[in-house]
């Protein structure tokens, strides 16, 4: 009993750091099922709010529905954007722009919900985020496969904790809560040696399952996932090239950590909610986002990855082509603005036409669970993959989407 007492002491002492951050960021994959498969990487650019396909990618310049709002020309011939994405155009022969996405779902935490996994939200049978089935569909890692940067990230639903979001909120939180945790490195192996002695007496499987969360803590903190969240250690040259925003360090954070090895990104900008002021804050928006993504897509170009990353720019809807009384756009799924490339995406497409107001779809509508199918299939998953839930219901990758032909 003394041993156990003693035991118990230090922990509660010396390891509740590593605990609480081994218990919130889902640190027992080691129990996981591994994966024989890999995936190619993902990055996500969501638009938290609900971007304006108008005053963004699908401009109706000197109509009542366009607004102020200009264009201008793209790398590709024939296919403008709004004139506040200057660097973006210059790269469109690597982007291609969904204009004809048609979704149902004008609430923000269901269209959230369907634009992250591609089906609608059923309180009694949650589905995966993109992000938990590229995990899923991994070898199990030393470091986290999904990284949710600047929001939690939605869940993993039937796949279960081992595939949740790798939340880092605020790089120089996570930088801080890491070295902590480096300085009881020798606590950890402290414990151990407790463990060793107590366990040869006593038999607690729940024991066995923490030692193997913290061993898992240790071996993170020696991989190159550690050193890509640290951006002290980014170069002068890549801080100016990105720019000092918290999207332009957040993009820099997702550069690092796609080649640290990471599978799937997902890096929240929010405030495009504009039911007020809307021009004016699209255009403060569009220059927070414009220059850090392009220095991304420079970037993975450069390194290699860009034909292994899929990269996606969304929200959870678009806006209404109407102006409301606060010189606002309003919530309009039935036009969900969607940009795609890397991975084998075909750059200088454009998938869809609307109207010339921009309220209806007049050719190439797609779904959802079209985008999704589209997505899986570049990221190396079949859409018609079949998931066996813990209580026994067959869930496909997809729901019955058909992949967007033109984008391959």
């Amino acid at each position: 009993m003394r041993l156990n007492c003693t035991r118990r002491n230090f922990v509660r002492r010396s390891l509740g750091g590593l605990f609480s951050f081994a218990a919130l960021h889902q640190m027992d994959h080691v129990f996981a099922q591994e994966s024989q498969k890999s995936t190619k990487r993902c990055l996500v650019l969501w638009m938290g709010g609900g971007p304006s396909q108008l005053d963004t990618f699908d401009p109706k310049p000197g109509t009542a529905t366009g607004g102020p709002v200009t264009a201008i020309q793209t790398a590709v011939p024939g296919l403008s954007i709004a004139s506040g994405l200057p660097e973006i155009a210059k790269r469109f022969e690597q982007l291609s722009v969904i204009r004809g996405l048609n979704s149902p779902e004008g609430d923000h935490d269901r269209g959230s919900h369907f634009l992250h996994t591609g089906y609608p939200f059923v309180q009694a049978f949650p589905r995966p985020t993109l992000g938990s089935i590229i995990s899923h569909e991994n070898p199990v890692s030393d470091f986290p496969l999904f990284v949710s940067v600047g929001a939690r990230g939605l869940g993993p639903a039937y796949m279960g904790p081992d595939h949740a979001p790798f939340a880092v909120e605020d790089p120089a939180t996570a930088v801080q809560l890491i070295s902590s945790l480096r300085k009881q490195r020798e606590n950890l192996r402290t414990l151990d040696l407790f463990d060793q002695k107590f366990d040869k007496d006593h038999f607690d499987s729940g024991l066995d399952r923490r030692r193997a969360s913290l061993q898992r803590v240790e071996r993170m903190l020696t991989t190159s996932f550690v050193k890509a969240i640290d951006l002290n250690g980014a170069s002068d040259t890549d801080r100016q090239r990105y720019g000092e925003s918290q999207f332009g360090q957040r993009c820099l954070l997702a550069k690092r950590l796609l080649e640290s090895g990471v599978k799937f990104v997902e890096i929240n900008h929010d405030g495009w909610d504009t039911h007020d002021d809307n021009f004016n804050n699209v255009a403060r928006l569009s220059g927070e986002i414009d220059g850090p993504w392009s220095t991304l897509i420079d970037d993975l170009t450069a390194s290699g990855l860009w034909n292994e990353t899929v990269v996606i720019w969304m929200g959870e809807f678009g806006r209404t082509p109407q102006i409301n009384g606060n010189n606002g756009r309003d919530h309009f799924p039935r036009t969900t603005p969607i940009v795609l490339g890397g991975g084998g995406i075909r750059g200088g497409q454009i998938v869809g036409q609307t109207n010339e107001t921009g309220l209806e779809i007049v050719d190439g509508e797609v779904t959802v669970p079209d985008l999704f199918a589209t997505l899986l299939k570049a990221l190396g998953i079949d859409p018609a993959h079949e998931f066996h839930t813990e209580f026994g219901a067959i869930a496909p990758a997809s729901d019955h989407g058909t992949v967007i032909s033109s984008l391959y």
